[in-house]
């Protein structure tokens, strides 16, 4: 359906444009459909531009500011580099009314952009400090999305990892301001790959990185973003390639390329084949590895692109060594050595051009504190007129802050207080209560519900195998489990549940107002969260499950102590009938004293 109205577009602007296109939502539904195309199709744009050109007098300001970012990017897109910078820089010298300010900051950024991707890095670098500023005063999310973005690629661009990152992470902490799925796709592969920029090269860092792109591609699999999908795939295999984990990389590979061709985009098409080249280099097979750096090397030449070059031209210098075709493999090595003169160079300028408007910048700082300090030497000499009145002033001044200080000393033991029954009150390790609070608070709780003749439950429930998990993988890992136990039972709770740690890998549930089933069912569930908890993330694969007891009070009840009882009877029945189960309490299960206390001891 979608396809069909990009076909009858053209005839609905020319339609439209004959009509002298009277309705603004007609004009918003047009420009609104060029925006979603502009990069797929920019002839199909820069022709509809043209149409719909002879109404622009009609257009709000709005709607203006929409076309000359389409105007402006169909010129960029078209290498008419000069026609969009004369266009847009035009445009940022008008005024912008407050409530259009937004268009500021995207003529700023598509003026940056369009400077970068013709190599003027310097004009990049100015447009980009002026951007900047702007971002968090316009409250735009779509605007911080390609400001951010930007500032993040022309940083990675000039190698400036740690800056980049910087750059990422601010847009990371708006992520749940973004509403477009595109837009997140760009956030998260932007953080995933300045992530990479700086901790790629660290092996305890690679699991989360192989996460990240994950996370991005599924992000841009719903934007259906294909080249950036690819990208991310890419990015997961080559941290496969790192695990020597060769049948996962061989896979993703395989995927990247073939979204790659559909797209297509020939330098993703080479970084694949290089990949290709590192699996066959780490099977032994030189001469497979070699064919598919020549592919990559062939696209590298018909793109003109320097730095694929250079990269491929090494790689086949070192694979014609192994094979003993030296004279192929130093004559890759020249033209290796050339490219990577020319990289080096254009990085030198790149450098140089963010250096010297970091100056400029930095000078402008500058003057700016400087006429602040005559600013505030006027204000002291003015003030001075006024001393006598000052000290009038002095003494209710005194008094006042004498207030506020105590005020403050008030507000800072109540924090302290706050704090330390925090710490008092909560487990250290888990962050939820410890038992004694837990018990204290359930046993009003239970006496409350008494009185109303309702019902409560305990469930408590004990970590299966626990001690091996610390004697296999280390106790920091054991605690990660706890930590992570009491996360997702907490999160899945009742907000008037009372969820405790007993007491090493035991935890107890009290609720009030649940009768036996509602308790046996809620237990299942717990149940089968723990047993889901996906334990990579520990650095370690293995299984977490959890034995169940649940007890129920009777009109016989005076206190909480009897439901623990039973349930932690309950739970050693689960222990004795292999663990991983839930046991509702009945009196046929209670054991002898002594036969619960062996139970207990072997089962532990």
């Amino acid at each position: 359906m979608l396809s069909v109205f990009f076909v009858l577009l053209p005839f609905l602007i020319s339609a439209s444009a004959a009509q002298k296109v009277d309705s603004d939502s007609d004009i918003d539904t047009i420009l609104l459909s060029l925006e979603s195309v502009r990069t797929q199709s920019p002839q199909f744009v820069s022709d509809s531009l043209s149409s719909l050109s002879q109404n622009f007098v009609k257009f709000n300001q709005e709607q203006k500011y929409r076309f000359i970012l389409l105007r402006a990017h169909s010129y960029a897109l078209s290498g008419k580099s000069d026609e969009a910078i004369n266009l847009l820089t035009s445009e940022l010298s008008k005024k912008f009314h407050e409530s259009n300010f937004k268009y500021k900051t995207r003529i700023l950024y598509l003026l940056a952009n369009t400077y970068s991707h013709f190599n003027q890095y310097a004009e990049a670098l100015q447009t980009l400090h002026q951007l900047l500023p702007l971002l968090s005063d316009v409250n735009d999310i779509e605007s911080e999305v390609y400001g951010y973005t930007l500032a993040t690629e022309l940083f990675d661009q000039i190698k400036l990892n740690d800056e980049a990152l910087k750059y990422a992470e601010y847009l990371l902490l708006k992520f749940d301001t973004i509403i477009l799925p595109r837009h997140k796709c760009f956030a998260s592969f932007n953080y995933a790959e300045s992530y990479s920029g700086v901790y790629g090269d660290k092996k305890e860092s690679w699991y989360e990185i192989q996460h990240l792109y994950q996370v991005a591609y599924d992000y841009c699999d719903e934007a259906s973003e294909k080249m950036i999908m690819a990208v991310s795939l890419l990015g997961r295999a080559s941290i496969f390639v790192k695990l020597h984990d060769l049948n996962k990389a061989r896979e993703t590979v395989d995927l990247a390329i073939k979204l790659s061709m559909s797209v297509p985009y020939e330098l993703d098409i080479a970084e694949a084949h290089i990949l290709y080249s590192q699996i066959e280099q780490l099977v032994h097979q030189p001469s497979k590895a070699l064919k598919h750096v020549l592919i990559a090397m062939n696209i590298a030449e018909e793109q003109e692109e320097v730095q694929l070059l250079a990269r491929t031209n090494k790689l086949a210098s070192e694979l014609s060594e192994e094979l003993g075709q030296t004279d192929k493999a130093l004559e890759y090595l020249k033209l290796y050595q050339k490219h990577h003169a020319e990289i080096l160079d254009e990085i030198q300028s790149k450098i140089i051009a963010f250096e010297t408007t970091k100056l400029d910048y930095l000078e402008k700082e500058r003057q700016i504190r400087y006429l602040n300090k005559d600013r505030e030497l006027y204000t002291a000499k003015a003030a001075l007129t006024e001393s006598q009145r000052r000290n009038e002033r002095m003494m209710n001044t005194l008094i006042f802050g004498g207030l506020i200080l105590l005020a403050i000393f008030a507000l800072v033991m109540t924090v302290q207080k706050r704090k330390y029954k925090q710490l008092a009150q909560h487990d250290a390790l888990t962050g939820i209560f410890n038992r004694g609070t837990a018990q204290n608070i359930a046993e009003n709780s239970f006496i409350k519900t008494a009185s109303k003749r309702g019902i409560s439950s305990v469930i408590m429930f004990d970590l299966d195998y626990f001690k091996r998990i610390n004697d296999n993988y280390g106790h920091g890992t054991g605690d990660w489990v706890l930590k992570k136990v009491a996360e997702v039972i907490n999160k899945a709770s009742r907000s008037d549940d009372v969820f405790a740690r007993f007491g090493g890998e035991e935890f107890a549930l009290f609720l009030p107002n649940t009768d036996e089933a509602k308790a046996k069912a809620m237990a299942e569930e717990y149940r089968g969260l723990i047993q889901s908890i996906e334990t990579r993330f520990s650095g370690h694969n293995f299984d977490i499950t959890a034995s169940f007891g649940v007890s129920t009070s009777s009109e016989d009840d005076l206190s909480l102590d009897p439901l623990l009882h039973r349930a932690d009877i309950a739970m050693y029945h689960s222990k004795a009938q292999g663990r991983n189960c839930v046991t509702l309490y009945k009196p046929e299960i209670e054991l002898s004293r002594s036969g619960y206390q062996k139970s207990k001891m072997a089962l532990g």
